[in-house]
């Protein structure tokens, strides 16, 4: 009877210590597409592509500017995916599937937040965006980490 009373009381703290909060993106919003650029470049200091990280409320904020995407988006979507191996965060922004149109547009703004990161902690951050793959790089996760990165459509 002692085993078994023992047995009731470990197993909800063993249970509730191996939880684990895994990282994921919550709110992912975008902008839509802008304008149809067809072919062309859009050009000009406004259209400078940005990928912004920032500290927020514990959480990772990501945010890309200007981003280059398929026409189809506005059928089909965009969908936003992060998973996180070790110390590196793999953040992916994909067109739904459907089919495709034969031009591109600027999304202005898209964003999300990313849950489950452990302040002070390096991670390497690896992004892509469609056919767009940003370099990767480090950052140490903390209090007023503002990080702004130009990045090429």
């Amino acid at each position: 009877m002692k085993k078994i009373l023992l047995i009731l009381l470990i197993l909800p703290v063993w249970v509730g210590c191996n939880k684990s909060q895994l990282p994921k993106t919550d709110e992912f919003v975008h902008t839509g597409c802008a304008s149809d650029a067809g072919t062309r470049a859009w050009g000009g200091k406004s259209d400078v592509s940005l990928l912004i990280l920032k500290y927020e409320d514990g959480n990772l904020r990501v945010t890309r500017t200007n981003a280059t995407m398929n026409c189809a988006i506005t059928l089909n979507g965009i969908a936003c995916d992060v998973s996180v191996d070790g110390n590196t965060i793999r953040y992916r922004v994909y067109e739904k599937d459907g089919p495709t149109a034969n031009c591109i547009c600027r999304v202005e703004e898209m964003s999300s937040v990313v849950t489950g990161l452990k302040e002070g902690k390096e991670y390497t951050f690896n992004y892509s965006c469609s056919t767009f793959r940003a370099e990767s790089f480090t950052f140490v996760f903390k209090k007023g980490l503002h990080l702004i990165r130009d990045e090429e459509s």
